[in-house]
């Protein structure tokens, strides 16, 4: 199974007996929660993804994913474009208790039924690989937004006391 287009479910009766491939683009509009926390839905999401039994009988999903998208930028909050990429090595299991026994090197993805829902797992992978923050390189939205940086910053400071105008209606109620 190699083509553009990603198909929404996987069997996975089949898909790890046959020992599937499956490598494509994914549509950011297959992302709801992840293009949420977009600053647009320009972008790309690439995949490589393989289906295998290993010898214990696991059935274990391996492969990359590769993103461009537009985050909001934390200083700015301009369109930031990050590329995002991220090894995937899990391992599909029924409920909580068979991911307790998966070795160390392998991250579970639960899936009760022989539905497995594509776009739902690369949906998380994104979310989990994309920076808490992300910013401009260091002095790109600082000069957009005129801010002062550096010692320069400590001088442009007015040095008024903001509870000036406290004291003078202080002052003025003792005088009468």
């Amino acid at each position: 199974m190699s083509d553009s287009s990603i198909p929404t479910y996987a069997d996975t009766r089949k898909i790890f007996q046959q020992e599937e491939n499956i490598s494509g683009d994914l549509d950011l509009t297959r992302l709801p929660r992840f293009r949420k926390t977009l600053a647009n839905d320009q972008g790309t999401v690439s995949l490589e993804l393989k289906f295998m039994l290993n010898d214990a009988k696991q059935r274990l999903i391996t492969g990359r994913l590769q993103a461009q998208v537009n985050v909001f930028c934390q200083r700015c909050l301009k369109p930031l474009a990050i590329a995002l990429a991220d090894d995937i090595k899990l391992a599909l299991v029924r409920d909580e208790e068979a991911a307790l026994r998966l070795d160390a090197e392998l991250d579970p993805w639960i899936c009760e039924d022989h539905k497995l829902d594509l776009a739902e797992l690369i949906e998380e992978q994104l979310i989990l690989c994309t920076p808490i923050v992300s910013y401009h390189e260091s002095g790109d939205c600082i000069a957009q937004k005129d801010y002062v940086a550096g010692e320069d910053a400590t001088e442009s400071v007015t040095t008024e006391n903001p509870f000036a105008v406290l004291k003078s209606l202080k002052d003025s109620d003792s005088g009468d």
